[in-house]
């Protein structure tokens, strides 16, 4: 999810800064709270999180401070208008999907597997009302061509 975001980043706004911190909690949310804050101390406009549980922590200080934040894995919208959209990651799809291959004698153990954009494995959750419908439709944009394999050189690995 960073390495994605962070390309995506730089190539809308070239000599953007992005920044990183590590909570190495998935649970404690005040410890991505904390994290959180010391980025939007630093300029931060939008908070990213990446940290299940914890990332609420993010999510809640993106609203104290009146700045968007970015849900992850599954809808976050319904915390509020302050969580410009999220990050979803579908299980439903990939277990599905499984489930198929499985029930044809095809399901190969041992294996990763990855459930991309090209087959619905990925994709965004609702929009606040307060992001501009050009931000939606850039968005929407680069999905159509993420979902059609013509995004390339997306790093696997943070810089």
């Amino acid at each position: 999810y960073i390495a994605g975001f962070q390309y995506g980043a730089k190539k809308a706004f070239p000599g953007i800064k992005t920044l990183n911190d590590y909570s190495n909690n998935f649970v404690t949310q005040a410890k991505c709270k904390e994290k959180a804050l010391n980025q939007i101390a630093q300029g931060s406009v939008v908070e990213f999180q990446v940290a299940g549980q914890c990332g609420l922590g993010v999510l809640d200080a993106a609203h104290a401070k009146g700045i968007f934040g970015i849900g992850v894995d599954a809808d976050q919208g319904y915390l509020g208008s302050w969580v410009m959209t999220s990050a979803l990651k579908r299980v439903d799809v990939a277990v599905y999907n499984a489930i198929q291959a499985a029930n044809h004698g095809k399901l190969a153990g041992g294996a990763n597997k990855q459930f991309s954009a090209t087959i619905g494995g990925v994709g965004y959750g609702k929009w606040s009302p307060k992001v501009p419908a050009s931000i939606k439709n850039a968005v929407a944009t680069q999905f159509k061509k993420l979902k059609a394999g013509q995004i390339k050189g997306i790093p696997s690995t943070v810089k």
